[in-house]
């Protein structure tokens, strides 16, 4: 891949890195940075010259992709209207869509993302994952799924019987950790992104560490040290500036909390990284950001490949990206025949929670708490509608009479904010008209949105 600095193959790979490392979100962001560094580099092109093309790929995919390479130093900056603005966006947003090659096909994209933890004298081969997340994308309703799988599963990896899942990498590197996931939980993935810690560290620290809200006390007596021992790490409660170090020890640190605590701090390691990411200029720190990934990453993914999954991640809204940790709700602890503490995992549960995971992505609304009220006179008409609402899809978490059943039509009440959407669809699937829906803040309300069946209710023909 080319590694020229003033165009796509350097924002390729950056771009990539921070899929890796931050998820999918993390990875919108950087598109977004892209978009700036283009409008900058075409900015700096000659009024009337022609722009450079530089070819990417090779076989029956190429992407042309102008640059401004020899371009002479722009003049000192100055401030840009609001109007101008958004006009450079709306041009830049035309050129990602037009200059970046879509991603071919409408299979769903399955990518086992894999955090190494390995010192610096050691080899990666023979290494056991530290991390692993499914990264789950649906190019067709533009959605995706980030699954947290603890490394302590007692799984069965092919051809060497009952493991913990993370053994996997270590005696069959990535691909046979791909084949365990598959194997196991009937996900069949393509892709696989490898990535060390140290060089996590050093990405935090180029953009100035990151800002995480630590919202309970992490207390570790036991940390270990990259020369085989161990030392005392401790964050209080509170929002406080890590450095690359601090961020991963918050993340990774096993003792002073179960592991699935560890994996809700890695998320919120990665939220945080996000937002450090939005509020930095990126294009100083691409040069050293390049350099990480070069050394850090490995992936099976193409050139190419990765140029459209990053133009396809550029295109999921916040709200098509679903989190899951696979948690104590889907595992039982159990202790080993050599007294290791190990997991053993409702399989049918995770493989049920994936699917769900990906369909409230796809279906963002299905995401809201709601609960059915019997407003009529007819009993058992409520969980009649329940019954229809959860065969939807939709998450109902309770069912109840109202305070009174004399209502003559039925109602949808918006109980906590941001769920106007959830409100319309709901209102939709009842066959119920706009007009039903209405605001009712509820402080402290267990569910989201209140569904009272009137007397004029009828459940829905399937």
């Amino acid at each position: 891949m080319s590694t020229s600095r003033g165009g796509p193959p350097l924002f390729t790979i950056v771009c990539f890195w921070a899929f890796v490392i931050g998820g999918l979100a993390f990875g919108v962001i950087f598109v977004g940075n892209w978009r700036v560094l283009s409008a900058r580099v075409e900015q700096t092109r000659p009024v009337g010259a022609p722009p450079a093309v530089v070819k990417l790929g090779a076989g029956p995919v190429s992407v042309s992709v102008p640059m401004a390479i020899n371009a002479p130093p722009a003049a000192a900056p100055q401030a840009t209207p609001a109007s101008t603005r958004a006009q450079i966006t709306t041009n830049i947003a035309a050129v990602v869509r037009t200059v970046l090659p879509d991603w071919q096909g409408t299979d769903r994209i399955n990518i086992l993302l894999l955090g190494i933890d390995k010192r610096d004298d050691e080899p990666i081969e023979g290494t056991r994952s530290d991390t692993m997340m499914l990264a789950s994308i649906d190019p067709v309703s533009k959605s995706a799924a980030l699954v947290s799988l603890p490394r302590d599963m007692w799984v069965r990896i092919p051809g060497w019987g009952q493991q913990r899942i993370n053994v996997a990498h270590s005696v069959g590197g990535p691909e046979l950790a791909m084949r365990t996931v598959t194997t196991d939980f009937g996900i069949p993935l393509q892709y696989y992104a490898r990535v060390d810690f140290r060089g996590f560290e050093r990405m935090v620290d180029s953009v100035g560490g990151v800002v995480i809200d630590v919202d309970w006390p992490v207390k570790d007596d036991e940390y270990p040290t990259p020369d085989y021992g161990y030392m005392r790490i401790y964050f209080g409660p509170g929002p406080q500036l890590m450095t690359g170090g601090q961020a991963l020890e918050y993340a990774r640190s096993r003792h002073g909390q179960n592991d699935f605590a560890r994996a809700g701090r890695q998320q919120k390691v990665i939220v945080s990284v996000k937002n450090r990411v939005l509020q930095m200029d990126m294009l100083q720190h691409a040069p050293e950001l390049l350099n990480i990934a070069q050394s850090s990453v490995s992936t099976n993914l193409s050139p190419v490949q990765m140029l459209a999954l990053a133009k396809l991640v550029s295109q999921i809204d916040k709200d098509r990206i679903a989190n899951l940790v696979i948690d104590a709700s889907y595992v039982r602890p159990f202790v080993g025949a050599g007294g290791e503490d190990l997991l053993d995992p409702d399989f049918a549960a995770i493989k049920r929670a994936i699917d769900t995971a990906e369909r409230t992505a796809a279906r963002p609304e299905l995401r809201a708490r709601v609960e059915v009220l019997n407003g009529s006179a007819t009993p058992g008409l409520g969980q009649r509608a329940a019954d229809y609402l959860t065969a939807q899809g939709f998450n109902v978490v309770s069912v109840a009479s109202a305070e009174r059943n004399d209502y003559r039509s039925s109602l949808v009440q918006v109980l906590a904010p941001d769920n106007g959407s959830a409100a319309q669809a709901l209102a939709n699937v009842l066959r119920m008209p706009t007009t039903a829906i209405s605001d009712q803040p509820t402080a402290g309300a267990t569910a989201d949105i209140r569904i009272v069946v009137g007397q004029d209710f009828r459940v829905p023909a399937s």
